[in-house]
């Protein structure tokens, strides 16, 4: 089974935390939800709706395949400032696992945790995207040799979401899953 870790912040932004929860999920990859939040499992996003983790990032002992860091503002900052987050991000980099992060996240996330270089292709929100040694303008980035996805921001998170179930799931799946949801029509 294809496995994926969504790392849930006080902040993140929910369009892109719950698209790639939704369409990885319903591209048959099983997604795990994890907060960092030392206090409950409720995570409060950006714009005030609440999204419960199944579970503490510190209690996380498995290997996934993604590991997928939604944006937002605040959910990033708390995301960049994580020790845990850093060691997760750095040991599924080492391991050679795909990374994706989407809107403030690549910037300040992955770039801050060192695993974006200038020979990484990357996107992310503008205002950000100086913190991105090898930025790309495009909405949705794929780097198939570095095993990183990124997204720029809201209006693009269900396609970054379709890319990593085509990354992982191939292609047929992902338009199966926009198929089903009527994103072709």
């Amino acid at each position: 089974m294809t496995t994926a870790l969504v790392l849930l912040a006080q902040g993140a932004e929910e369009i892109e935390s719950i698209s790639a929860i939704d369409i990885l999920r319903r591209g048959g990859i099983e997604t795990t939800i994890a907060t960092f939040n030392q206090d409950s499992l409720q995570v409060k996003c950006a714009h005030g709706t609440i999204i419960s983790a199944d579970t503490f990032l510190e209690k996380i002992t498995t290997e996934f395949d993604v590991v997928v860091v939604p944006g937002g503002y605040d959910g990033s900052i708390n995301c960049g400032a994580s020790e845990l987050v850093k060691n997760l991000l750095q040991k599924q980099f080492a391991a050679k696992k795909l990374i994706a992060a989407i809107c403030a996240a690549p910037g300040f996330v992955l770039a801050k945790h060192g695993i974006l270089s200038k020979d990484i292709k990357a996107t992310g929100y503008p205002g950000t995207h100086q913190d991105i040694p090898n930025y790309e303008p495009n909405g949705v980035v794929v780097d198939k040799e570095h095993l990183v996805i990124t997204g720029k921001g809201p209006a693009y998170a269900q396609d970054f979401a379709f890319a990593i179930v085509e990354f992982l799931q191939g292609a047929d799946i992902a338009k199966q899953v926009k198929d089903g949801m009527l994103v072709n029509l």
